[in-house]
C-alpha cells in the first residue's frame, strides 16, 4: 500500500506481499465505507427473511395472547385455583401485550440500527418472561391449551432472535474494527492538523527569535558605541570626581564627630541635670548642646567657649576629675573645631556642586539603551522557552500520530483478512 509508506514512513512492499490494492491515506475513508456497506448489505440480506418471520411470529403471538385472555374455564377445578389463575392470566396477557407493543419491525437495515434493535428487543423479551414467569404457572394449570400455544409463540419469537443474534455476532467484530479504523482516521487527521499548525507556529517563533537576536545585537552595539563616546566618558569622569568629594565629605564629618564624641557622656550628664532642675542652662546653650548631641557637624563653634564656662561653673554637680578631663576636651575643640568645620563646609559645598552636576547630566540615553537591550533579551528568552515547549509538544504529537498510524494499519489488515 503506497499510503503505508506515506503514513508510516516504511519502505514500500509489493502488492502481492500485502494483498491489497494501492490506496492513498485520503482514500481510506471511502475504502472503509465500501467495506461497511458490504457488511450492511450482507446483514440486510441475512435478516430480511428473519424480519418477515418476525412479523408473522408477532401476529401469531398476538392471536395466542388474545385466545388466552378470552379462554373459558373447562373442567372441574377448585374455585380458588380458578380465581388465582384468572388474576394471574391478566398479568401474563398484559406483559405479552406490552412486549408486542415494544417490538417494532426495523425499517432501517443499517448494521448498527439492527444491532440496537436486537439488543433492545431481547431485553424487552427477557423482562416480559421475568415478570410473567410466576403468574404463568398458575395460568397454565387452569388454561393448559391456550397457555401452551402462547408458550410456543414466545418460543418461536425467541428462536427468531437467536438466529438474529447469530447474524449480528458474525458481523459485529468486523464492524467494530471498521468503526475503530474510522476513529483512527479522524484522530490521525486531527493530529496531522495539530502538528502542521504547531510546526507553523514553531517556524514563526524561530523567525521572531532570529529577528530579536539581530535587534539585540544592534542594541548592544549602540550601547557599546555610547559608552565609547565623549558623553559617557564625561559622565564616568564626573562620577569619579563625585566619589572623591563624597569621600572627602565623609572624612570631614568624621573629623568633626571625633572632637565631639568624647564629650557626649558629659553633655548627656549636663542635659539631665538641666532637665531635673539641678542646673540651669540658658536657652541658646541648651539649643547648641542638643545639636551637639544629635548632629555635631551642625554645632556652632561659639558653643565650645560657652561650654567651657559651664564646666568651670562651681554650681555644676560633677566630680572634679571628670570636670578636668572634660575641660581638656573642650579646649581641644575650641582650638581645632573651627578649622575642621571650615574643611567640612568646603567639602560639603564641593559635594553639592558635583551632586548637582551628576543630577543635571544627560543619563537618559544610557538608561534608554540599557533598558532596550534588557527588554529585547527578556522577550527573546520568553520566546525560546515557548519554542522549547512547542518542540516538546510536537514530539508528543508525533509520537501519538505514529501510534495511531500503527493502530490504523492493524485495523485495515484485519478488515482485509476478514473480507477475504
Amino acid at each position: 500500500m503506497k499510503w503505508i509508506k506515506k503514513l508510516l514512513g516504511k519502505k514500500e512492499d509489493s502488492i502481492e506481499e500485502i494483498g491489497l490494492k494501492e490506496i492513498n491515506f485520503e482514500d481510506v475513508p471511502s475504502w472503509l465505507d465500501a467495506r461497511s456497506q458490504k457488511i450492511s448489505s450482507r446483514v440486510e440480506k441475512d435478516v430480511s427473511g428473519l424480519l418477515k418471520e418476525l412479523e408473522v411470529s408477532l401476529l401469531a403471538l398476538k392471536e395466542s395472547n388474545s385466545r388466552l385472555a378470552e379462554a373459558k374455564v373447562e373442567g372441574d377445578f377448585d374455585i380458588r385455583a380458578v380465581k388465582r389463575a384468572k388474576s394471574n392470566r391478566e398479568n401474563v396477557t398484559k406483559q405479552v401485550a406490552m412486549l408486542i407493543d415494544k417490538i417494532k419491525v426495523q425499517e432501517s437495515r443499517d448494521f448498527r440500527a439492527l444491532e440496537g434493535f436486537y439488543g433492545a428487543t431481547v431485553q424487552n423479551l427477557d423482562t416480559c418472561l421475568e415478570h410473567m414467569n410466576q403468574s404463568f404457572r398458575y395460568t397454565r394449570s387452569v388454561f393448559p391449551e391456550e397457555s401452551k400455544e402462547l408458550s410456543e409463540s414466545l418460543a418461536s419469537l425467541g428462536k427468531i432472535f437467536n438466529e438474529f443474534r447469530e447474524v449480528i455476532l458474525v458481523n459485529k467484530n468486523e464492524m467494530d474494527i471498521i468503526e475503530a479504523a474510522y476513529s483512527e482516521v479522524n484522530e490521525i487527521q486531527e493530529l496531522s492538523a495539530s502538528i502542521a499548525a504547531e510546526e507553523l507556529e514553531l517556524e514563526s517563533r524561530n523567525r521572531r527569535i532570529q529577528a530579536l537576536r539581530a535587534e539585540a545585537s544592534k542594541a548592544s552595539q549602540a550601547l557599546e558605541d555610547f559608552r565609547k563616546g565623549s558623553a559617557w566618558q564625561n559622565l564616568q569622569n564626573l562620577q569619579a570626581e563625585f566619589s572623591a568629594v563624597r569621600e572627602k565629605l565623609r572624612k570631614a564629618e568624621a573629623g568633626l564627630s571625633s572632637l565631639v564624641l568624647p564629650l557626649s557622656g558629659h553633655l548627656s550628664r549636663i542635659k539631665k541635670l538641666h532637665e531635673s532642675g539641678r542646673y540651669t542652662l540658658n536657652p541658646e546653650v541648651k539649643k547648641q548642646l542638643d545639636i551637639c548631641l544629635g548632629d555635631p557637624v551642625h554645632v556652632d563653634p561659639s558653643f565650645f567657649p560657652k561650654l567651657q564656662k559651664v564646666f568651670e561653673d562651681n554650681a555644676l554637680d560633677m566630680q572634679a576629675q571628670k570636670k578636668e578631663k572634660a575641660l581638656l576636651q573642650v579646649k581641644t575643640a575650641i582650638s581645632v573645631f573651627p578649622e575642621r568645620k571650615k574643611e567640612y563646609l568646603e567639602a560639603l559645598q564641593e559635594y553639592e556642586i558635583k551632586k548637582a552636576q551628576i543630577e543635571g547630566s544627560d543619563t537618559g540615553k544610557l538608561v534608554e539603551l540599557e533598558h532596550k537591550e534588557v527588554e529585547i533579551l527578556s522577550r527573546t528568552r520568553l520566546l525560546e522557552e515557548d519554542v522549547e515547549d512547542s518542540e516538546k509538544k510536537l514530539a508528543a504529537l508525533r509520537e501519538e500520530l505514529e501510534h495511531r498510524k500503527e493502530k490504523l494499519l492493524a485495523s485495515i489488515s484485519l478488515i482485509d483478512s476478514n473480507s477475504k
